[in-house]
């Protein structure tokens, strides 16, 4: 387990290009029942500001659309990719690996089934991500009832569909089934950015691929543990967070030794 004050020497070392990637939800914003209440903490936003001022790189890598993590999320100088890395919101907009483009109608078609299917399902809430379609059951009264339910047509939709399941706290998220993921999407980061150092900070099992990159690559791992934490997440042998309020006071320590 690597102290997080030797992350932060890591990361300013003098004449070192040194990069921080970071998921949004469960890191910079704390798990709610309602995927559309995520909000980050209070002064999240303003310390990531001015670490990009700082640091080669700083970028966040989620899950979430783009464009949300655009209204979430606004610090000038912070790169964000949604989809699990195949958005990049850049001047306003949304570019999308064309790959992954093509396979839109493909995820409004299985939204539209899983709508028809578990719309009507207390406690179930379907999240359009417009490249990806999420189920979540955080809110039923039933977990284990509404997971069942879910997973059944997930995997019916799945296999009509080819799309992939992509699983999460409490949630399976649909999306199409390309090699691309927060793993590749650290590892262009890195490369486009000639990074010598990075570190990467997630909480949820979409963040393994990125954790398995930033340990090949040399980096740090920055595991954020919750409540409910995936087992194969909690084994990563990485500096470990208590949360969102963790991750904040040493996002501002980093700022503090950048200055």
């Amino acid at each position: 387990m690597t102290p997080a004050a030797e992350v932060i020497r890591s990361l300013t070392e003098p004449g070192r290009r040194a990069g921080l990637v970071m998921d949004f939800d469960g890191v910079l914003a704390p798990i709610v029942d309602d995927p559309g209440a995520s909000r980050p903490l209070d002064g999240a936003v303003e310390v990531l500001a001015e670490l990009a001022e700082r640091l080669t790189l700083v970028a966040l890598v989620s899950g979430r659309p783009a464009a949300f993590l655009a209204d979430r999320a606004p610090a000038p100088g912070v790169h964000l990719f949604g989809a699990y890395g195949v958005e990049h919101w850049v001047d306003g907009a949304v570019q999308v690996l064309p790959a992954v483009e093509r396979w839109r109608p493909v995820v409004q078609g299985a939204r539209d089934r899983l709508t028809e299917a578990l719309g009507d399902v207390p406690g179930i809430h379907l999240e359009d991500k417009g490249l990806a379609v999420a189920v979540h059951w955080r809110r039923a009264h039933d977990p284990a009832a509404a997971e069942r339910l879910a997973t059944a047509a997930v995997a019916d939709v799945c296999a009509d569909t080819g799309l992939h399941r992509e699983p999460g706290k409490m949630v399976a998220e649909l999306r199409p089934p390309v090699e691309e993921d927060k793993g590749t999407a650290l590892r262009r980061l890195v490369a486009d950015h000639r990074l010598d150092v990075v570190a990467y900070a997630g909480d949820d099992r979409g963040d393994l691929p990125a954790f398995a990159a930033v340990i090949e690559l040399g980096g740090h791992p920055l595991v954020v543990h919750g409540p409910d934490v995936a087992p194969e997440v909690a084994a990563i042998a990485g500096t470990a967070f208590d949360g969102p309020v963790d991750v904040l006071a040493w996002l501002r320590e980093l700022a503090r030794a950048l200055r």
